[in-house]
């Protein structure tokens, strides 16, 4: 995929059984995509402190650093396919994959889906992408609210921000993404064990599995 580089979110902080699988999954899914890493080791160096603002500066550096026309977000806490990377939105148009299921690392282990776009699978145009953030952060100079962070595009996120509405695409793919609800990460109800499980539920879906069995990639520290 010439047209599209990958850029890769991680704290490196999700234990090393899984960090492996991720990694090992991730280049199954996009084969010589070029991937640049923003990291505490990385192609781009993570310094600052983690926050839900931090996210989208550190993929503003991405989207600068990146040359294709097209990028792409990957997350450490999540499993993706090949369909995936492929889907192309228009230009002025930020892409969500709606073909998405939540996998706790607590509790009954299933497969849950929200009805929420999530930064985790979200595709646009480079440019799109650096002009979104760089508007948020000249306005947010210092970050945003905790508060009020969340994806581009998103209406509630937009007006509470004050932003330039921008234009949301939902898509969906034959094979779902996989995103690792744990208590590692920046959710502050999911670090308390306090997130709830969305509608649809299920224990094994195709090309995953059984959702017990995909939970044995992940061990806590």
């Amino acid at each position: 995929m010439e047209d599209l580089t990958i850029i890769y979110l991680t704290l490196k902080k999700l234990p090393l059984k899984w960090q492996k699988f991720h990694y090992e999954t991730l280049l199954k899914a996009i084969g010589d995509t070029r991937i640049i890493e923003i990291s505490p080791d990385g192609d781009l160096i993570q310094q600052e402190e983690p926050s839900n603002s931090n996210v989208y500066k550190q993929l503003l550096r991405g989207a600068k650093e990146a040359t294709t026309e097209f990028i792409a977000v990957a997350e450490d806490d999540t499993l993706y396919c090949q369909d995936h990377f492929e889907y192309r939105p228009e230009k002025g148009v930020f892409a969500y994959n709606q073909s998405h299921w939540s996998l706790f690392t607590w509790g009954e282990p299933m497969y849950s889906w929200r009805d929420r776009i999530g930064n985790y699978t979200l595709i646009a145009h480079r440019e799109d992408v650096i002009e979104a953030l760089q508007e948020r952060f000249t306005k947010y100079p210092n970050g945003t609210p905790e508060g009020k962070t969340g994806e581009i595009g998103r209406w509630r996120t937009d007006t509470q921000l004050g932003l330039t509405p921008r234009k949301v695409e939902e898509f969906k793919t034959n094979t779902p993404v996989i995103n690792l609800v744990h208590q590692l990460g920046l959710d502050e109800r999911a670090s308390r064990q306090r997130k709830s499980h969305g509608t649809l539920r299920a224990y094994e879906i195709p090309t995953w599995g059984r959702a017990e069995d995909l939970l044995k990639h992940y061990e806590t520290i």
